[in-house]
């Protein structure tokens, strides 16, 4: 069993943190998603860490995790843990959560699987991130951060700084096996915590380590500095002697990285969001290279904290089919080394960034196969539109999101056999015109009845256009929350 000693680790430390006397909290969910085709449609699946099977099935979800307190000047151990079975045309167990956190005033450390937290109510197509949106199960990872942004000394709390640091190790059956994962984000703040406020910001991800069955072992603590500090790649070179020089004329490790600008205003009234986001990977995202990136995500959220009817909105608008742009290195007219990024892909990270089968960053890119394991990235160059609105009627809570996507498939090389260099190539997608697709979902939450335990919600999700075959599916959820100790610290 692949998560054997991460398990007998972290059942260790949860026996050790019960005998503190924390808060214990249980959630058990019962679901069936059903649908007019043999998969289900895009919003029952997506952005839900692939707890459900992508066909019509019946799903349990249970759930425990301690309460965080409120005393920030000693150290808050925390610890939960998640659990799914699912019957569809087969059957699945696996574990979902489970990990360990420390926190001690604002810096904290976490070790396991611990979902991320849900930003503007749900309603973002990535929540908040193209890179990391909640779309895939989890990797288990040994995470520092600054769990809230924290005022620098001396600025009178007009400037903040919020940061992490991580690296992880993907389990699932992939073409590089156990790769690893290193994470790092820093963000600036500037503004007080009420009225306006700008953050800019980065996060960086990169594949690194793990077993090829093509270059061998790609471990060891230089691999990890290259990672880290981004260093040039090097050249490879397979058991039959063969070398492959490609990833030497980049970064080592398959990087991808995101910036974010993000303009906020917050009020007892309201609190509204305009942020602009870029995604890149490899060279691209060089600094000197960074302003010919054109691959952007812009979000306008508001919330109206008075407002039952609609409490909050959100726009969002990407485009991805620029893929880094392209120039050539005058010395090699044929490598392509700047651009052509074919985002989410990477020749010696085979599978991508992709965890048990599915994207997870953009939710609208798609994985291609090959003998049951993700060999690529079929469709990463696309231009979406995508709404969201929650709010309330009378009791009932409803959640309402729409997407809108032009599907341009790979961006591809084509040689007109003229000029040179750049001038020799231009380019195509897979689906040169664009194939287009609406996807729809409606939830409804109903109150508690007092005869009734449970949580009672209802989705509708319908597909169509020309990427997705025509669908329509449902959703039936039944919550039930409580505490299992109710102890205090």
């Amino acid at each position: 069993m692949k998560y054997r000693g991460l398990v007998l680790i972290l059942m260790f430390a949860c026996q050790t943190l019960l005998a503190q006397s924390k808060k214990v909290n249980y959630e058990a969910e019962l679901s069936t998603q059903v649908s007019s085709e043999s998969n289900l449609p895009f919003w029952l699946i997506t952005n839900k860490y692939g707890i459900y099977p992508d066909e019509n099935n019946g799903t349990l979800n249970f759930r425990i995790h301690s309460t965080p307190s409120n005393n920030s000047k000693k150290i808050d151990f925390n610890y939960g843990t998640s659990l799914i079975g699912s019957q569809g045309k087969s059957s699945d167990f696996f574990i979902d959560e489970m990990y360990v956190s420390a926190d001690w005033r604002q810096i904290g450390i976490n070790v396991g699987m611990q979902h991320r937290e849900i930003k503007f109510d749900g309603l973002s197509l990535t929540n908040g991130d193209m890179l990391y949106s909640g779309n895939a199960r989890m990797y288990p990872e040994v995470k520092i951060q600054l769990n809230n942004f924290i005022a620098v000394p001396y600025s009178n709390n007009w400037l903040w700084i919020k940061g992490s640091f991580s690296n992880g190790i993907m389990l699932d059956d992939r073409y590089v096996d156990k790769a690893n994962v290193h994470h790092k984000s820093a963000f600036l703040r500037i503004g007080k915590k009420q009225g306006l406020s700008f953050t800019v910001g980065l996060d960086h991800y990169v594949q690194w380590g793990g077993d090829s069955p093509k270059w061998g072992n790609l471990g060891g603590f230089d691999a990890f500095m290259d990672a880290v500090l981004v260093r040039g790649g090097k050249v490879l070179v397979d058991q039959d002697g063969n070398e492959s020089i490609t990833e030497s004329y980049n970064k080592s490790g398959n990087h991808i990285g995101q910036n974010t600008f993000e303009l906020s205003y917050s009020s007892p009234k309201i609190e509204s969001v305009v942020s602009l986001k870029n995604i890149y990977e490899d060279k691209s995202g060089d600094f000197k290279h960074l302003k010919g990136v054109k691959d952007w995500n812009l979000t306008f959220y508001l919330k109206l904290k008075n407002s039952k009817l609609i409490s909050s909105f959100i726009y969002e608008y990407y485009y991805t089919k620029d893929q880094g742009g392209y120039i050539i290195r005058p010395d090699h007219p044929i490598e392509p080394v700047i651009g052509f990024d074919s985002y989410f892909s990477n020749g010696v990270f085979a599978s991508g960034w992709t965890s048990h089968k599915r994207i997870i960053g953009m939710p609208l890119f798609t994985p291609s196969y090959n003998d049951g394991i993700v060999n690529g990235i079929s469709n990463n160059a696309v231009v979406a539109h995508h709404f969201g609105i929650t709010g309330a009627i009378g009791k009932i809570r409803y959640k309402t999101l729409i997407t809108f996507s032009d599907n341009y498939g790979r961006a591809l090389l084509v040689n007109d056999g003229q000029g040179k260099l750049e001038e020799n190539y231009s380019k195509s997608y897979s689906y040169p015109d664009g194939l287009s697709q609406q996807s729809y979902m409606l939830e409804v939450i109903f109150p508690k009845w007092k005869k009734i335990p449970f949580e009672l919600s209802a989705s509708l999700a319908v597909d169509n256009g020309k990427y997705l075959h025509d669908n329509i599916g449902f959703q039936f959820k039944l919550l039930k929350k409580g505490l299992l100790s109710q102890k205090g610290n």
